[in-house]
């Protein structure tokens, strides 16, 4: 049994590696996406809007871009907290998501203590609204 299903949204295969390594060796089933159009896809795909507790997502990614997806995302599944990942800041950007819904922002490289932190918090939340729901 696995402590919560995240969903990693990253161009850099190093980041999303690490992030992913982080989070299975603490319990999570990650899954990985390598830009914001697959992510989309794989959320679509085999009911997995429903089974993913957390997304966390980078903001620049070619294709389609984190602040594209996040909308995609808050539109279709509302319940699902997101996390934005990113390197370079935009804190406007940040503020408008905020207030779209999104739950934390990590400015990278991030520790791996904050990341657990974060997705505890993060899934918890998640495993509170489906109980309401």
């Amino acid at each position: 049994m696995t402590l919560g299903r995240v969903l990693v949204v990253d161009d850099q295969v190093y980041v999303r590696q690490a992030v992913s390594l982080v989070l299975s060796r603490a319990g999570y089933e990650v899954v990985e996406a390598e830009d914001g159009g697959k992510a989309i896809r794989l959320m679509a795909e085999d009911n997995n809007g429903s089974r993913v507790d957390t997304i966390i997502c980078d903001l620049q990614m070619p294709t389609v871009d984190g602040n594209e997806a996040i909308t995609q995302f808050k539109r279709h599944y509302p319940d699902v907290p997101i996390i934005i990942m990113t390197g370079a800041p935009d804190f406007i950007l940040t503020e408008i998501l905020k207030n779209q819904g999104v739950t934390d922002y990590l400015i990278k490289p991030v520790r791996d203590q904050r990341i657990l932190e974060v997705i505890r918090g993060t899934v918890r939340l998640r495993q509170l609204r489906r109980n309401q729901g």
